[in-house]
């Protein structure tokens, strides 16, 4: 019932603002859902062909090298919005011969950086399989994984960047059809290695190199066709300032990120003494939660376009109005998928465990304990996405340090020892959930409340 104090017309001017914002910020969100979509792809059709030719055990051993690319990935993913970040600076510069050698040299540095990461995991496989007490059965089958499919370190951080090189040179629906082709690829080879020549899990990771080379190789044409097409020549060269640039650019991230694979590593090992199972639950569950997850990251996104919108405004009131819309669906989104989680988790769990009843009752256990609190990552996220929109990027890195990582840490070590069992371990992620949400929105509503201008700073 609308409040009788409020003027009919300035409700009806909330609503078309409201309204306004939802659809712009549907605008900004859709493409990175969809981009994000096809990557999560890869890893669909990877456990979709294990679900249907191998069992369970290939999809522990799966779990267990994604804990190590998770790390492997905050270690060179943040080279990409690096670049994207180096390259805006210089849409309106005069000097073409400087983008072309940061295309230059950003390009070359994938390569190197791709290159010294799968050496590194080729040397450190046994160490690493070890250290998070992989059951003896899957052993050398996950060690020699994990050494096949680091490989695809390459080409997948050189089309991260070239994906980059390209948006911003105004061309982002080709790196997409780049994606889908190898998505194609995947899918292809894919049931070809696995399905019809056996090659189990060793299967995968050849299918997914073949695929995402060749979709780095398309990006790699489209970029020497739109340099053709520039004057300026610059020497293929690695620029060591250019470099120092990147580096500084992408520390904060690279940080975060680092600790994030590290926390993985640390989960991983407390899952592995349960049993392969366990571990394949928690890899499903992993796996079920990361698509859930994907409306969440595209609407942090248009959050954080449509915030730092406001960064110079002295009355908040316009953040607000554009910030509470936003928030208010992805919170009804992270409350629909209680129900809907419960309907869907036990068939497609079946399906994707090889009908193993065992794997689907652990995953179906986390589910059932997890997605109750979902909305809570929804607000956490959502928060963090609008204060680095701001310019408080440093704010953020400090709350998602301290509650999604020491916080979790903290929570899980503890769990881990004194109750034990899968769900305990579990329950880390809604305990810092729910203290970061709650941290996030005092600081965000002190400093941003309605009408009034920043109060305080962290």
């Amino acid at each position: 019932m609308a409040d009788r104090n409020q003027p009919l017309g300035g409700l009806t001017e909330r609503r078309l603002q409201s309204r306004d914002t939802l659809r712009r910020g549907a605008r900004i969100a859709l493409p990175v859902f969809f981009s994000t979509l096809l990557t999560y792809g890869m890893n669909l059709i990877n456990y979709i062909y294990l679900a249907a030719f191998q069992d369970y055990r290939s999809i522990a051993a799966y779990g267990i090298v994604a804990a190590y690319t998770t790390l492997a990935a905050g270690i060179f993913m943040p080279l990409a919005a690096a670049t994207g970040s180096v390259l805006e600076r210089e849409t309106n510069s005069a000097d073409p011969y400087r983008k072309q050698d940061i295309i230059n040299t950003t390009m070359l540095l994938a390569v190197l950086v791709g290159v010294l990461s799968t050496i590194f995991a080729v040397l450190i496989a046994p160490g690493y399989i070890w250290q998070v007490l992989t059951p003896a059965e899957i052993k050398e089958m996950t060690t020699t994984f994990l050494r096949l499919f680091s490989v695809n370190f390459i080409p997948i951080i050189y089309f991260g960047v070239t994906t980059t090189i390209l948006i911003q040179q105004g061309n982002p629906v080709a790196p997409i059809l780049a994606e889908i082709s190898a998505l194609a690829l995947h899918a292809g080879f894919g049931y070809i290695f696995v399905g019809m020549f056996d090659m189990g899990i060793y299967g995968c990771a050849a299918s997914a190199i073949l695929s995402q080379t060749v979709a780095a190789l398309v990006n790699t044409h489209l970029i020497l066709q739109l340099r053709r097409a520039t004057p300026a020549r610059s020497p293929v060269r690695i620029n060591k300032e250019i470099v120092r640039e990147v580096y500084q650019e992408q520390k904060p991230a690279l940080f975060v990120a680092l600790l994030g694979g590290v926390f993985m590593i640390f989960l991983q090992y407390y899952i592995d003494d349960l049993g392969l199972e366990t571990i394949a639950g928690f890899t499903l569950f992993f796996l079920f939660q990361d698509f859930l997850f994907l409306p969440f990251r595209a609407m942090s996104s248009s959050v954080r376009r449509l915030s730092a919108e406001h960064i110079h405004d002295e009355d908040t009131l316009g953040l607000i109005r554009t910030f509470n819309p936003q928030i208010i669906v992805a919170i009804l989104y992270a409350l629909a998928l209680i129900p809907v989680t419960k309907l869907i988790g036990p068939p497609l769990f079946m399906m994707f465990s090889h009908l193993n009843a065992d794997v689907t009752v652990v995953a179906m256990k986390l589910v059932d304990l997890v997605s109750s609190y979902y909305f809570f990552y929804a607000i956490s996220t959502l928060l963090s996405a609008s204060l680095e929109g701001l310019g408080r990027q440093r704010a953020a890195m400090r709350f998602n340090i301290g509650f999604n990582y020491v916080v979790r840490f903290l929570v899980l070590v503890l769990a881990a020892e004194v109750i034990q069992g899968g769900e305990s371990i579990a329950f880390c992620y809604p305990a810092s959930w729910a203290i970061s949400a709650g941290a996030l929105a005092i600081y965000y509503y002190i400093n941003y409340s309605k009408g009034n201008s920043i109060k305080y700073s962290i």
